[in-house]
């Protein structure tokens, strides 16, 4: 692969810098994000609680989605939660 060349800057300099920049974003890496599904018989809020009641410890619901199913003709309800949750590295300092 031919690097371009940039007067008074050494090829190997440009692709070093380059590498740099593409793990910076790597490094500083605050929040996980992830989501949760829970159902329930009686309503969505308790769906919605279902769904609480198994997000980690200090998790921020950052957007929620409900579903009514009907199952035989009773009405399920199917809540999924997105959260966020700062990383462990990110917390100690």
């Amino acid at each position: 692969m031919a690097v371009p060349t940039v007067p008074g800057i050494h090829p190997k300099v440009l692709i070093g810098a380059a590498a740099i920049a593409a793990a910076l974003p790597l490094l500083n890496a605050p929040a996980q994000a992830g989501s949760i599904t829970a159902s329930s018989i009686w309503d969505k809020n308790n769906a919605v609680e279902r769904a609480q009641e198994q997000m980690p410890a200090g998790a921020v619901v950052t957007a929620s989605r409900c579903q009514e199913i009907d199952v035989r003709g009773y009405t399920r309800y199917s809540c999924t939660l997105e959260f966020t949750q700062l990383t462990p590295a990110a917390t100690a300092n």
